[in-house]
């Protein structure tokens, strides 16, 4: 089975469900389109009993996801609701990969950058080629990211969130697999095989117990989360004065 739809193809490999994001012209950035679908097809495939895992990748052999698209024009010419939509719509596909009960494993075939770093570090596991790297750049665009600082200091702690959120610096693949940001680095162009594997290997658990430990597991980095979004959304409001 393979779909395709805002700029992204959908796959089913055996019991693994497959979501490539097909943008390459354009880094592989998210559109709010892109960041919705792909959210539905996550939460689709939770509740399909024949779907044991998912795998999201992207085409290219350079960049993952570069992240949100900011310069997707707003359909109704109203700026500030197209940045509330691009939070809205990525916030949503955040609590998809972690809410869903299966396992979501990212592979990375390049830079996974902004949102596309978020992504990968919220992932149940992470392949990554060797090539690849994971960035949260945004303090180099003059702006704070509240939602990645959470992330990193939950997953890596506050000294790891320092160097990377106050830097901006690409962390490679090898370093971010010694630091638990990745599982598994794969010669090029194995990451997506190997990440299958991963998800296979993990889809094979008992459902209801993983997601149980998933949710466990998840519980601190949830209420970052939410606190880092509040305090965006204060940020939203003040810019828009």
């Amino acid at each position: 089975m393979e779909a395709r739809e805002d700029n992204l193809i959908i796959e089913l490999r055996e019991e693994q469900l497959v979501i490539t994001i097909d943008r390459a012209q354009k880094a592989n950035a998210l559109t709010v389109a892109m960041m919705q679908a792909i959210t539905g097809t996550i939460k689709e495939s939770a509740q399909d009993a024949t779907v044991k895992s998912i795998v999201l990748t992207a085409s290219g052999e350079k960049i993952f996801c570069a992240g949100v698209d900011v310069r997707e024009l707003p359909p109704d010419g109203d700026v500030a609701k197209q940045k509330e939509r691009r939070s809205l719509a990525l916030a949503a596909l955040q609590d998809a990969v972690l809410d869903t009960e299966i396992p979501v494993i990212c592979a990375l075939n390049g830079l996974a950058s902004g949102a596309g770093g978020m992504i990968a570090l919220l992932a149940d596991a992470c392949v990554a080629a060797e090539n690849a790297a994971i960035s949260l750049p945004e303090i180099d665009l003059g702006i704070a990211t509240f939602s990645g600082a959470s992330m990193l200091e939950a997953i890596g702690g506050r000294a790891l969130a320092k160097d990377m959120i106050q830097s901006g610096r690409r962390m490679p693949a090898s370093e971010a697999q010694g630091r638990g940001l990745i599982n598994v680095v794969a010669p090029p162009g194995e990451s997506l095989e190997q990440a299958i594997t991963v998800a296979r290997r993990l889809g094979e658990r008992d459902r209801t117990v993983f997601a149980n430990n998933k949710r466990w597991l998840n519980r601190k980095i949830k209420v970052a989360i939410d606190e880092a979004r509040a305090e965006h959304a204060l940020h939203r409001q003040a810019s828009a004065r």
